[in-house]
């Protein structure tokens, strides 16, 4: 009995190990179960991050990078005052970058929108954010030459301009004539007639008439300071005079040498309160700048006519040169009192002291003209 008891207790031990032994096993089991489910789920996890990173990469490399290499060039000009929104578009447009949000984004992190120049940039093709926002940086400006030839007027100097710039000409004559701006570039003038230098300017393609006009005068002011001036004549005359003399020895003198002489015959005219006689001045009155002067004309009684009226005309009657300026500051030392034109292809005049002398030569000078009309017999 004693050993069916044992028997009986060794079987059910037995049956017990094996079954702990078999729960030990499903739990040894599933415990490996998970470990193995979270090491998949960190693999899985792992590959997500890593193709998410990926295609965060190629996103930004998009956005950002050059997207190859392209040497097709594309010229971009950047406007005054364009916006980094608008500049983007063009950029985005021309395929340049591909991304005008991540250009703007750029240049806002790095400060730089702000230091955008007008003018024009070479960009590639897809060269992308990173390269184009240095490019906006050194944007080279966009000039227009243009050359104002001597003895033009304020009209004919904003037509010269109009050929090469987008400029409204009426816009231009106002201001020159405009007092309230002429008072604020320094000036106690009526109109800006003889400031306006003549020379080869450059200007940036969207320049403003006013920035153009106050680049002009500022030349003027710097040439004029520039000459030597017979003290005599600055005693005797203000600047706003002495320009309105080189005015007029511009539109007379064609043959550089003449100029201090013909301004010498002027100044010897002024001081014996002789009328100039300058048929010049009498043009710039009527705007006829070409063709013979009817007698009615000569006579006409604008302030402007020196043929009728003694002393200075208001004001210039063109911009002068440096040379006559020069020449009206510092004229000839001569007796000459008349000069009358050659008409002989040369330019030059022919001077006298006396109003028998120059009537005698100025008919001789019409014979003569009239015998070339003739030609050989």
């Amino acid at each position: 009995m004693i050993k069916s008891v044992w028997r009986h207790l060794s079987r059910i031990w037995l049956l017990g190990t094996l079954f702990f032994l078999f729960v030990l096993g499903y739990i040894l089991y599933g415990f490996i179960l998970v470990i193995r489910m979270a090491k998949i789920k960190k693999v899985i996890y792992l590959a997500s991050a890593l193709l998410l990173a990926s295609l965060l990469a190629a996103h930004l490399y998009y956005l950002f990078l050059p997207l190859g290499n392209n040497d097709s060039k594309v010229e971009i000009i950047i406007p005054r005052g364009a916006t980094v929104a608008a500049i983007a578009d063009s950029l985005k447009n021309h395929k340049i970058i591909t991304s005008t949000t991540a250009l703007r984004l750029w240049m806002k992190l790095k400060g730089t929108e702000r230091k955008i120049q007008a003018g024009k940039i070479t960009c590639n093709v897809g060269e992308g954010v990173f390269r184009a926002s240095k490019n906006l940086l050194n944007a080279k400006p966009i000039e227009v030459v243009f050359t104002i030839n001597e003895g033009l007027t304020i009209e004919q100097t904003a037509e010269r301009i109009a050929q090469v710039m987008e400029i409204d000409t009426a816009q231009f004559n106002k201001l020159c004539y405009d007092t309230a701006f002429i008072k604020e570039l320094g000036l106690s003038v009526f109109s800006l007639e003889g400031y306006l230098f003549p020379d080869t300017y450059r200007f940036p393609k969207d320049a403003t008439i006013k920035e153009i006009i106050r680049k002009m005068v500022q030349h003027f002011d710097n040439v004029y300071s520039s000459l030597q001036a017979d003290t005599s004549v600055i005693s005797r005359y203000n600047r706003h005079q002495i320009v309105t003399i080189a005015s007029i020895v511009e539109k007379e003198a064609t043959v550089a040498w003449e100029r201090a002489r013909i301004a010498g015959v002027f100044h010897n005219r002024l001081k014996l309160g002789y009328p100039l006689g300058a048929d010049p001045t009498v043009r710039y009155a009527l705007r006829k700048f070409n063709g013979p002067l009817k007698v009615s004309e000569l006579n006409s009684s604008s302030p402007y006519n020196t043929r009728k009226y003694t002393g200075l005309p208001p004001g210039p009657i063109c911009s002068p040169g440096k040379a006559s300026l020069q020449a009206a500051m510092t004229p000839a030392d001569t007796k000459d009192l008349y000069f009358v034109a050659k008409w002989d292809g040369s330019g030059e005049h022919d001077f006298s002291r006396t109003n028998e002398e120059h009537t005698r030569k100025k008919l001789l000078i019409r014979r003569q003209n009239e015998i070339r009309k003739k030609g050989p017999r």
